[in-house]
Formats: structure tokens, sequence, C-alpha cells
């Protein structure tokens, strides 16, 4: 499909909804120093050929205010930006395009959670996090009863070898990845679906470090 056949009502209502999701987020300080990113992706879908919007920031070279979040572009199954504009597109683009190519998802949340920081950290040598017998791992789509998942961790750095890793470590059945020190990554089929999802795994999160505090028994 191309472009300009994706009707308008549908870009714009995947506008709103991650405007409507981001500011959420930021109201429960989970984009701290405005970090993070939103996606989402519109029309048709074939892995070498699919768009989606996603946040931006200006470009702070020929803007006097510092960048903001509120803005978003669309962007072509490469990770380019498809029209011409001063606005620069999440530095982890290709991360979000990867990831669409893989799983065919339709919305990606990469955010900054505190528990989910934390736990990337502690177990970024052991490559994974391991989690068994959570009712919310549900909200992951997984329904099997006590299911046992490994949320992969994947090194991070400014040139972002991650995306070279994903699909080597990442089970796209498995919607949720960590980035060492770099924050958490959740997809879904929409982007109140990967808001869940984020809320899921940052309790999950959160409750594998408390039982980390808990005196042996």
């Amino acid at each position: 499909m191309e472009f300009e056949a994706i009707t308008l009502e549908e870009k714009q209502q995947a506008l709103r909804d991650l405007e409507n999701v981001r500011e959420q987020l930021i109201a429960c300080g989970q984009l701290p120093a405005a970090s993070g990113s939103l996606s989402a992706r519109v029309g048709d879908y074939k892995p070498d050929e699919f768009y989606f919007a996603i946040t931006a920031q200006q470009d702070v070279r020929e803007e006097a205010q510092p960048p903001s979040l509120g803005h978003f572009l669309f962007a072509d199954s490469t990770g380019s930006p498809y029209h011409s504009t001063r606005l620069l597109p999440s530095d982890d683009i290709p991360l979000h395009a990867k990831l669409y190519r893989m799983s065919g998802c339709k919305a990606i949340i990469h955010a900054h959670t505190v528990f989910g920081s934390v736990m990337s950290n502690y177990y970024g040598d052991d490559g994974y996090v391991h989690a068994q017998g959570f009712e919310l791992i549900k909200q992951l789509g997984i329904w099997e009863e006590a299911a046992e998942i490994r949320i992969p961790v994947l090194s991070n750095n400014s040139s972002l070898p991650a995306i070279q890793q994903l699909p080597q470590v990442v089970d796209t059945r498995i919607p949720v990845l960590l980035l060492r020190g770099g924050g958490m990554y959740v997809w879904g089929d929409t982007i109140q679906q990967a808001k869940l999802r984020l809320e899921a795994m940052e309790f999950i999160s959160e409750v594998l470090y408390r039982s980390l505090l808990l005196p042996a028994k």
C-alpha cells in the first residue's frame, strides 16, 4: 500500500492515540527528561513495506527551544522519514522498524521505567530476566498455567547493536525486551495494549526486585 492510499482519518487517529498515551506516560514519570519513544503503524502491512508514526524532536541546531516529545513524524519500513521535515526522528527508530518487520505488531512503546531499568542492569550479564507464575503474564497474550518467560536483556550503546541481536534473542511471542540501562520495549496490536503490557511488565519487575530483598527462607 502506498502511503497516500492510507486514509487521513487513520493517520490522524494514530497521532491522537500516540499523544494520549504519551501524556499518560509522562504523568506517571515513565518518560523522564523527554526520553523514550512511541510509534504506531498505519495502513496495510508487508514485512518489507509498511509505514508508522513515531515520536520526533525538533532539530536543536535550528530551534531556540529545547527538544520536545510533542511532535510526531511518519516513517517507512527502513526507518526513514516519509516527508521532508526539520523534525528529527527518535534515535531508536531503526529498532522500531526492525521490531515491526519481525513481529508485524501495530504499536511499540519504549519507556524508562524504574524497576525495568533496575532489572536490566541487575540481570544484564545473564542476558535475560526470568519470570514465572505471575498472573499478569497473561497480559502478554500468554495463557499457559504458571507460564514461564525469559525477557531478553540486550546490550546498549550509541550505535544500538541491539538491532543486530534481535533475531537471535527475541521471541516475538513474548512482546517485551529490555535494553541494559536503556529502558523497556513493549509492543502490541494497539498503542493502548502496548501500554497495558508496559504496566504489567513494570509490576512484574517491581515484584522481582522486592523479592530479591527478602531474607532467605
